[in-house]
């Protein structure tokens, strides 16, 4: 039954109170890039991967009263050097002054090498790479 098989995660969506600070940070993530929307939308689209296609959404909602928990959820981008990734991003002025960096890149028992930060509405996320079978 292939019909029926979920073949990938299409998009991601995450609500903010400021537009504009969730565009400037995303915005400054080396390869998102806005296909929808944009500071002064109530929903913005972010392209962050082609083939498979795979999309960031941030969706305006003034009436957000809480702070997301890093307990029920986190969002993991992959990218092919989290290092130089991460050293890149702790030199941007938006990222930093809008995010929040929670761990440097490590080794993960599972297999990868990752961070994770904020962003400026407080969404945990993780860039990773996965570590080769020989290290």
């Amino acid at each position: 039954m292939d019909i029926m098989k979920v073949s990938k995660i299409s998009a991601v969506t995450v609500f903010t109170k400021n537009m504009k600070d969730s565009c400037m940070f995303y915005s400054s993530i080396p390869k998102f890039e806005i296909s929808y929307g944009g500071p002064d939308s109530n929903f913005t689209t972010f392209k962050v991967s082609q083939s498979p296609d795979m999309y960031l959404n941030i969706e305006l909602q003034q009436q957000i009263t809480e702070k997301p928990s890093n307990e029920h959820f986190r969002i993991i981008f992959h990218t092919e050097d989290v290092d130089a990734l991460y050293y890149y991003l702790r030199n941007d002025d938006n990222v930093s002054s809008l995010g929040k960096f929670e761990t440097k890149p490590m080794d993960a028992e599972w297999g990868e090498r990752f961070f994770q930060m904020q962003d400026p509405d407080g969404y945990p996320i993780v860039f990773a790479t996965p570590l080769s079978k020989n290290d």
